[in-house]
């Protein structure tokens, strides 16, 4: 494949799957030619970009890489104390977080099955810890009706479809032909698992437990077993028609998509650590400040880079490379003058750039673990807020920490228009129905909605059907003449750093094929 380089090589490495998945275990054989093809600008100093220059320098190629910014990540940011960040439109923040407490403002954690940026971590030395996502002990809360536990909701969920099916099976009324010992079989998961009785019934009152001297009721209790010598005091289920009515079932069906499972990672520290793991290796290939303005191609086949030089005053420079790898956000590479086909500038644009924001509330103390025992994971509510996360460090330890006041998505029109302050506001007010005690325990916070974020202007990128994005895929994965793309959203791992990290193997792989070809 390397003999023949560029479309083919390309072409067939997606037939093999070649570097399509997250297996991790990069490594490229060879080196960087002698000659003509060595030199390499690559735009965009975010997960791919950072890899795209780690990768081929090991190689040999001779790297550039822009940042507009004066920090690597892109979207991996860590927020701390005298962080400042103007959006388009809102007055400055800066971030007043105690010593040692931060926000992940973008990506915060990352899946067991991340192969590749589990591979960094390792390379780099990034260590890294739990983070907690699921946490039955969390709330699940509807606007109007009571916060539930989640431990509660989903055991009387549990319950009450478990006594459905069961007495479903045992009537023979099942659409798909069981044994009778299989219906027996069947039946026996349900009342293990629905806790209920022998006449298959969820217990509307009472311990649920399996074994009477072991006491486990699964959707908890008012009175803990053992506080006074007894048998505690179990929580009383609600009736299955309150759950459906209130609209609880549906709230956290994520918890179960693969991105989602347990375990999940996080370095210590802010996720940050990993972008400037890879900033530390790379040192003077990365220029900050550099605002890319135009991409040309040179008479000699190669590329023009035009930047704006932010540390200078905004004086234009240029610079040259044979090929030009770009893993800035679609959307804004397709707004730039330049020398892309028409074709290359379409797929740029066939996406829409999603909008999500946070806020980290900085707190006197960590009253959801001293006042309602939730150590990590998250509440969740139909709320504009959408999400509530609890710190995954420090836990059981006296003193502040920062909670994730809000992590939403799509719902644009509730904070997009707001100040920072008026954010503030509106978090507070909503998280007070979850958490009554904000007023008294609140002190200051930082937010940030993406859309409104230079250099972003959204969080990630989503399109209209599968055959839209496919399409795209097609287009970009493929070379326009000597510039190449790479990013999260070149791949199914949309918003991961996983997702950008194999796109850019997979860029990688195809650049080098056919410098040596």
């Amino acid at each position: 494949m390397a003999r023949y380089g560029g479309a083919a090589v390309l072409g067939a490495m997606f037939g093999l799957e070649l570097f399509a998945r997250d297996r991790g275990g990069f490594r490229l054989a060879g080196r960087a030619p002698a000659g003509r093809g060595r030199r390499i600008v690559i735009l965009g100093g975010g997960a791919a970009g950072l890899a795209t220059a780690y990768e081929l320098g090991r190689l040999g190629y001779e790297c550039v890489l822009l940042e507009a910014r004066s920090r690597p990540g892109g979207r991996v940011w860590t927020v701390r104390g005298g962080t400042t960040e103007t959006e388009a439109g809102n007055p400055a923040q800066t971030c007043r977080f105690d010593e040692g407490l931060f926000l992940n403002a973008g990506a915060m954690r990352l899946s067991h099955h991340h192969e590749t940026t589990l591979d960094y971590c390792r390379e780099f030395g990034v260590k890294l810890v739990p983070f907690p996502h699921f946490n039955e002990a969390a709330f699940v809360h509807v606007d109007g009706h009571p916060r539930m536990r989640i431990k509660e909701f989903d055991t009387d969920m549990r319950g009450h479809t478990a006594e459905l099916l069961a007495k479903v099976a045992r009537r023979g009324q099942l659409d798909g032909p069981l044994t009778a010992e299989d219906r027996e079989k069947l039946i026996e998961y349900l009342r293990d698992e629905g806790r209920l009785t022998k006449d298959l019934v969820y217990p509307r009152a009472g311990d649920t437990k399996l074994e009477p001297t072991f006491l486990d009721h699964p959707r908890g209790y008012t009175i803990s077993p053992g506080t006074d010598g007894g048998p505690g005091a179990p929580t009383v289920p609600v009736e299955l028609e309150a759950l459906i009515q209130a609209g609880y079932a549906s709230m956290h069906t994520i918890d179960h998509e693969s991105n989602q499972q347990g375990t999940m990672l996080t370095p210590v520290g802010g996720m940050d650590r990993i972008p400037y793991a890879f900033a530390e290796r790379l040192g003077p290939v990365i220029r900050y400040g550099a605002e890319v303005r135009e991409l040309r191609r040179g008479t000699d086949g190669g590329v023009r880079i035009l930047y704006a030089d932010q540390a200078q005053g905004g004086v234009v420079r240029e610079v040259t490379g044979d090929f030009c790898v770009c893993a800035l956000p679609p959307h804004l590479l397709a707004r730039l003058p330049g020398d892309l086909a028409p074709a290359t500038l379409a797929a740029l644009r066939s996406g829409v750039p999603d909008n999500a924001g946070k806020i980290g509330l900085q707190f006197k103390r960590r009253f959801w673990e001293e006042d309602d025992e939730i150590y990590g994971g998250r509440s969740i509510t139909n709320q504009p807020i959408s999400q509530i996360y609890y710190p995954f460090d420090g836990l059981n330890t006296a003193g502040k920490g920062i909670v994730v006041g809000a992590y939403h998505f799509s719902n644009v029109k509730d904070f997009d228009a707001m100040t920072p302050a008026q954010r503030e506001r509106a978090m507070l007010e909503q998280g007070a129905k979850i958490h009554p005690q904000y007023p008294a325990e609140f002190e200051n916070s930082f937010s940030v909605e993406w859309q409104r974020v230079r250099y972003n202007e959204g969080a990630w990128m989503q399109y209209g059907s599968e055959a839209e994005q496919d399409a795209m895929f097609r287009t970009l994965s493929q070379p326009d003449g000597p510039f190449y793309f790479a990013g999260d959203w070149l791949t199914k791992l949309v918003a991961w750093q996983a997702g950008a990290f194999v796109s850019a193997h997979r860029t990688i792989a195809a650049l080098h094929a056919r410098a040596n070809a």
